[in-house]
């Protein structure tokens, strides 16, 4: 345990002189000041409390201790100074203290030890908060001899980083000598003490990760070898030509998939920047090495997508691709089951459905994950594990991953990215319309693009009207976000002749694919949903997405739902609708992640962005399996240390892969142990 904060009474402020500062400028944080006292009341019903009046000159502070015994009045003595420090309120024209330290009298002979910089730590039931700094303080003292540093010296010292024992000293005992600059460092928890457990973590995490590079490299793949002239099929089998950051994706897997060691690549780009025809190309080479592929999506709407665009192409590619679902018919899956065993179907595409025990695969070269932040570990592996051998592994991803997250977490992962649109590719532009105004602005907008023979997406935050226990909607005091259910029937009545779909996830697979049909054959004008859309789904005539109640959205939502429209070529919009005016309605982190929105559409920085909002716990989930975990490392604030302890850990692991010297036996000990106490969670858990 560290500090949660620190509370600096080294400086003794008369009351007059506080009081006076205080009402011309902004109360600090935390006052210490010394007062006479006046007044002592000891109050015994209702709510027990402990008043007493300090004063100087005509300074007056009222200060209140609750519930006390009465035995704490017999400490004033009317006429003698004490020295109190708490947080200083204003009640109308008068001055208060609640529950504030009592330091004592100025001529105290123990006073000193009392002022200085107190570490706060958090709340433990039963344990007040002297008896619990006289405990870290205590521990600290007998646990200092005997701690192990696994950070070679030689990276302390060139990071001027202070030892393990001195920076938990620091932290639980600060000085109080301590010059402003380091005690200021110290309150916003930037100190050096801070920095070194921060650099702690980061520098094992990324060994740890670097180790698990290392092992998987030393496993063996059976090369997928193309035959001559695959890569000019692919050129013929496309409608349309590649990007630049296509053909280089493509020329790196090739390598990787020509190798004797698995593939372990990451291939993001922003969304619409084309990762499916990048996967379908390195699908060929391995097919076109004899070797069968399994692509895996993690809803059924999204791998029925996949196969639906894979399908025609593979085809002209002479490839066999079937799918694999929890829907797939009795009969149709035991006959499929059979024949990828026997390896007659090149490519299988699927969800879940693929990880059961009865389906094997003749011959698997190559696995490829869709929107892999929705699998866990073990899922993965469980996929790899079908058929002989260790097939390659390409992991795509529509959701930009930010520099941190990428060295430090998906470290042990090769990256590609595809930071290129297609040609006519523009980004949808994106507008914030407020209050019954901006949504009447919307809907005249779907309007205007329906008429002109294109379709229109409408996304709400829920399925039906909130019912809370035995009330009515909304009969909580929370507000009625708007559902899916309610707004198809009155878009259905405002719309009209337009013909106004409906789609969510509670919803049988057939229907929900019947109206995805349906949209995409032009039957359906616009289609209100939830966000069972987000990933995925490819109509090219949608031009028009709005977001109703999008303050409830999060970036990476907002950013997937928008990628929905424009994919046609020319122009399109995103029309994030909310409530009120700017700030009031959906809060400061809703404000700011709107605000986002409608400056950018790059997925990269979105995605530091949302990094900076939600931290990498929420967006990691349990992609943290078997990894050391962060308490006191932030990616955010400590990007910086975090490239560092990543250079720091590529050079040990250079000099010394296995962690086998001497002088690296102690780090390899402390990297066992923290992740030998990593949780397994979740779907990683097995």
């Amino acid at each position: 345990m560290v500090p949660r904060g620190y509370d600096d009474m080294r400086v003794v402020v008369p009351l007059d002189q506080a009081l006076s500062s205080a009402d011309e400028e902004p109360a600090p944080e935390r006052l210490t000041t010394c007062g006479t006292v006046r007044k002592v009341r000891y109050v015994r019903w209702g709510k027990r409390f402990l008043e007493v009046q300090l004063a100087r000159g005509p300074a007056v502070l009222s200060v209140r201790w609750f519930q006390v015994h009465a035995g704490m009045a017999n400490r004033f003595v009317i006429g003698h100074e004490v020295i109190v420090s708490g947080r200083l309120r204003r009640r109308g024209s008068a001055w208060e203290m609640a529950n504030p330290d009592l330091l004592g009298h100025p001529d105290d002979a123990a006073l000193d030890a009392r002022l200085g910089i107190r570490p706060r730590y958090p709340l433990v039931e039963g344990v007040p908060g002297a008896t619990l700094r006289r405990a870290m303080r205590h521990a600290v003292a007998l646990a200092s001899p005997h701690l192990v540093d696994g950070i070679p010296s030689e990276v302390t010292s060139r990071l001027s980083l202070p030892p393990l024992a001195d920076a938990l000293r620091g932290l639980n005992d600060p000085p109080a000598d301590l010059g402003e600059d380091k005690a200021q460092a110290l309150f916003r928890g930037e100190s050096a003490w801070h920095r070194r457990l921060a650099f702690d973590e980061l520098f094992f995490l990324s060994l740890a990760v670097l180790s698990r590079k290392a092992s998987r490299r030393e496993g063996s793949a059976t090369p997928c070898l193309p035959h001559p002239g695959a890569r000019e099929e692919l050129a013929k089998a496309f409608p349309f030509s590649f990007t630049r950051a296509q053909e280089l994706a493509i020329d790196e897997l090739a390598r990787d998939l020509a190798g004797p060691r698995p593939m372990n690549r990451l291939l993001q780009g922003d969304v619409g920047s084309g990762k499916t025809a990048v996967a379908l190309a390195a699908a060929h080479l391995v097919r076109s090495a004899g070797r069968q592929v399994a692509i895996m999506a993690p809803t059924e709407i999204l791998a029925e997508q996949h196969y639906r665009t894979i399908e025609p192409w593979a085809q002209s590619l002479g490839h066999r691709v079937a799918l694999l679902t929890a829907s797939t018919p009795r009969a149709v899956r035991e006959s499929m089951v059979r024949t990828l065993a026997a390896g007659a179907v090149g490519i299988v595409v699927g969800t879940h459905a693929l990880l059961a025990k009865d389906v094997d695969l003749a011959d698997l070269g190559l696995v490829v994950i869709d929107e892999q932040h929705r699998f866990g570990v073990a899922q993965r592996v469980a996929l790899r594990r079908k058929g002989l051998g260790t097939p390659h592994l390409l992991i795509m991803t529509a959701t930009p991953i930010p520099r941190t997250l990428a060295l430090t977490y998906y470290g042990d992962l090769d990256v590609t990215t595809l930071d290129e649109l297609p040609p006519g590719r523009t980004p949808p532009e994106t507008r914030v319309l407020r209050g019954d105004g901006g949504r009447k602005k919307a809907y005249e907008v779907v309007r205007r693009v329906v008429a002109a023979g294109r379709r229109a997406f409408v996304v709400c935050p829920l399925v039906a009207p909130r019912e809370p226990d035995g009330g009515e909607p909304g009969g909580d005091g929370l507000p009625d976000w708007a559902d899916a259910t309610t707004t198809a029937e009155r878009l259905a009545r405002e719309l009209a002749p337009a013909r106004v779909g409906l789609v969510h996830g509670r919803m049988p697979m057939a229907e929900r694919d019947a109206k995805m049909v349906g949209l995409r054959k032009g039957e359906i004008d616009v289609l209100v949903a939830t966000t069972v859309i987000e990933v995925g789904v490819d109509i090219p005539e949608a031009q028009v997405m709005v977001v109703e109640d999008a303050g409830r959205f999060g970036l990476a939502q907002l950013h997937q739902l928008r990628g929905r429209v424009g994919r046609g070529g020319g122009s399109s919009y995103c029309l994030l609708v909310t409530r009120g005016t700017r700030g009031t309605a959906e809060g400061d982190d809703a404000s700011r992640r709107l605000a986002i929105m409608e400056a950018t559409s790059d997925g990269f920085r979105i995605a530091e962005e949302d990094l900076a909002l939600r931290g990498p716990g929420e967006i990691l989930g349990t992609r943290q399996a078997g990894l050391p975990r962060l308490r006191f490392g932030d990616l955010t604030r400590h990007a910086t240390l975090a490239f560092e302890a990543r250079r720091e850990a590529e050079k040990l692991i250079d000099e010394d892969p296995s962690l086998s010297k001497p002088e690296h036996h102690v780090t390899a000990e402390v990297l066992r142990s923290r992740i030998g106490g990593a949780e397994l969670h979740g779907a990683e858990g097995g």
